[in-house]
């Protein structure tokens, strides 16, 4: 979705109402069943162009799709009919993968993949569910409902669930990823569910867990590297350590809540008994206004002043935190009317 918002409102200012029409008229729609339309997500995936220059808006139409969607061609959107009644819904664990090669390339775990070269991808309005753990045999070890290998990915507006560990990796290779997820809620009952390798902007989300620790973040190779999240809650069934990193990580939290099930354990390494990895930078968790039912603990501090530049609160923004090279706030903005997407607050 390189330059898409400057290519979408051009579309706008030269055809009208065409682009708002196009809401009613995706690319490619999937409705098992119907004339005219692919039976499955991935027959629908497979027809898209394979270098488009623009977004291939792919609708899915409400009802429970179980496959192991594989995305291997960048701009592709999936839209779904209705977050909660677009379902879909695959077990799978990483060590028992049911794919692990397509078009001769290996295949990574998880209910929808982004394969490598899959860039300016967007998934929205939609459940994605991997429900291993509950449906196979009773485990959290990793089942991902989201990975992928490409950059510039977007999730906003839906719903990521896993039953195990690593809910949703995106992991592009040599972690110089960038992604962007908004208006969704996460929930995993392993450790370390939001993920990231590289950049990752957060924006009013909610978090659910029940292991160890629910974010988690690789900065490795590039100082700037980081996982930022805002106006987002977190929550957990029992209780539950916030973050935990196991190398060079950064973290920033702003105008965030944490329920009482949050317990005081700061975000730190992962190990005290074992150097798995050397800090070159050290630790590096920076907050702001984040508050937690029932009291703060010490590290919940505001400390943004001890970050690097020593940013103040307004400065922490998407632009901010991809140094200027990605805006998917004005990608998303720009593909609201053919995606009926909208903002939504996290209570």
């Amino acid at each position: 979705m390189k330059n898409l918002s400057k290519t979408i409102l051009a579309l706008a200012a030269v055809c009208g109402l065409h682009v708002a029409a196009r809401a009613q008229n995706p690319d490619l729609v999937v409705a098992p069943g119907v004339p005219g339309c692919y039976n499955t997500i991935n027959e629908a995936v497979q027809a898209a162009p394979e270098r488009s220059e623009k977004p291939v808006i792919i609708l899915i139409k409400n009802g429970i799709y179980r496959e192991k969607v594989i995305i291997d061609r960048p701009r592709i959107c999936l839209v779904g009919e209705d977050r909660d009644s677009t379902r879909i819904i695959f077990p799978e664990l990483s060590s028992k993968r049911t794919i692990r090669e397509f078009k001769g390339r290996p295949v990574g775990n998880g209910v929808v993949v982004l394969m490598e070269g899959a860039d300016d991808c967007l998934l929205t309005r939609m459940t994605i569910y991997n429900n291993y753990g509950s449906t196979v045999e009773p485990t959290t070890a990793h089942q991902m409902a989201v990975f992928g290998r490409a950059t510039r990915t977007i999730i906003v507006n839906c719903n990521v669930w896993a039953d195990g560990n690593d809910d949703v990796s995106l992991w592009a290779p040599g972690g110089n990823g960038m992604y962007y997820h908004a208006d969704c809620d996460f929930r995993c009952p392993g450790v370390d569910f939001v993920c990231p390798r590289g950049w990752c902007y957060v924006t009013r989300c909610r978090f659910r867990g029940n292991g160890p620790a629910q974010i988690w973040h690789d900065g490795r190779g590039d100082e700037s590297k980081k996982l930022v999240i805002t106006d987002s809650r977190f929550d957990a069934d029992s209780p539950c350590i916030l973050g935990r990193y196991h190398h060079d990580s950064q973290f920033y939290l702003l105008n965030c809540t944490l329920t009482d099930k949050i317990v005081d354990h700061e975000i730190g390494y992962a190990y005290s008994d074992k150097v798995l990895d050397v800090l070159e930078w050290g630790n590096r968790v920076y907050m702001y206004n984040v508050k937690r039912d029932g009291g703060n603990y010490k590290w919940m501090k505001d400390n943004l002043q001890e970050a690097k530049g020593a940013p103040k609160p307004e400065d922490i923004t998407p632009a901010w935190t991809f140094a200027g090279k990605w805006d998917p706030e004005a990608e998303v903005e720009a593909l609201w009317p053919l995606i009926g997407y909208e903002k939504q607050r996290v209570n």
